[in-house]
C-alpha cells in the first residue's frame, strides 16, 4: 500500500512539473493574446477612448507652492475629488509630473466645481 501511495505522489509531481514547464515555455496565455490581436486587426474602425475635458485655471507658481496647495486654495473645505485625481489631472493638462513644477513658471491647474 505504501508503494502505491509513493507512486501516486511521484506521478502527481511529474504531472505538476510538466504542466509548469509547458506553461512557461509554450504558455496558454499567448494563445489568448494572439486571438485578441487577430480580432483587433479585423475590426473595421478603431475605437478611440473618450478624452475627458478638465476645466483649469492658469496660475504662476511661487516658491514653496505645490500642486495640491494651489488647488486647495480654491476651496474652503475638503477637495471634491481625491488627491490622486488632482495629480492625474494636473499631469494631463501640463504634460509633466507634479513633482517637476518650477517656481516662476505658469501652469494649468485643474478647477473643480465647489
Amino acid at each position: 500500500m505504501l508503494i502505491v501511495k509513493r507512486l501516486a505522489v511521484f506521478v502527481g509531481v511529474i504531472i505538476l512539473l510538466y504542466s509548469v514547464y509547458y506553461d512557461l515555455n509554450k504558455g496558454t496565455l499567448t494563445l489568448l493574446h494572439e486571438e485578441s490581436a487577430e480580432t483587433a486587426a479585423t475590426t473595421e474602425a478603431p475605437v478611440t477612448p473618450a478624452v475627458r475635458e478638465v476645466p483649469y485655471v492658469e496660475t504662476k507658481v511661487s516658491t514653496g507652492d505645490t500642486v495640491l496647495s494651489l488647488v486647495k486654495e480654491a476651496f474652503d473645505g475638503p477637495l471634491p475629488v481625491s488627491v490622486d485625481q488632482v495629480i492625474r489631472d494636473f499631469e494631463e493638462l501640463n504634460g509633466i509630473g507634479a513633482s517637476e513644477i518650477q517656481a516662476g513658471k505658469t501652469y494649468k491647474f485643474p478647477k473643480y466645481p465647489s
